[in-house]
């Protein structure tokens, strides 16, 4: 029953939403049942792991784009001052 029941309550949140879940977790103003209000808190510390890997995948690929546009702009001065020097 509790896993039935924990499955409903996650379909619940994933349709209200995290904003909403913490809100209503903060305030109490719906979360009653204590074994309701732990699922909350273990999905919204799901939820906010997932955010914060999907944060640094997105950090790491905008540094590496950032050093391949650097590298691209000191080849290319390399390759103006060749051309200029010739």
């Amino acid at each position: 029953m509790q896993d039935g029941a924990e499955r409903a309550w996650r379909e619940e949140f994933e349709r209200l939403g995290e904003m909403q879940v913490y809100d209503n977790v903060r305030q109490g103003a719906i979360y009653n049942d204590e074994t309701k209000r732990q699922a909350a808190f273990r999905w919204l510390g799901e939820v906010a792991a997932a955010r914060r890997a999907r944060e640094a995948r997105s950090y790491n690929y905008v540094q590496w784009t950032f050093y391949a546009a650097v590298a691209a702009g000191i080849v290319g001065v390399i390759g103006i001052i060749v051309t200029l020097m010739r």
